[in-house]
């Protein structure tokens, strides 16, 4: 009888351990495929930003003349100062 009682304790340790194992990998995983897709979004918003700010910088280049500003390359230097 304890035997028994010894096999049914051992097969129920091994599934907690497996349980916890396979719950810990998910949990990590999820952890790593949030982290890939935070880097894909901040990549899409920096290019979105140079995007943007070359075209403030044609549109106020072609209203005043006498303007000369250089958003694109501010803008650039920042993101690239900041990796």
């Amino acid at each position: 009888m304890f035997e028994v009682l010894d096999s049914v304790f051992t097969e129920i340790v091994i599934a907690i351990a497996l349980g916890a194992g396979g719950i810990l990998v998910g949990y990590f995983r999820k952890i790593s495929n949030t982290q890939k897709d935070l880097c894909l979004k901040v990549s899409e918003l920096q290019k979105a930003l140079i995007i943007l700010s070359s075209a403030l910088d044609r549109q106020s280049n072609r209203l005043h003349d006498d303007a000369d500003s250089d958003l694109e390359d501010l803008v650039s230097k920042v993101i690239s100062d900041n990796e």
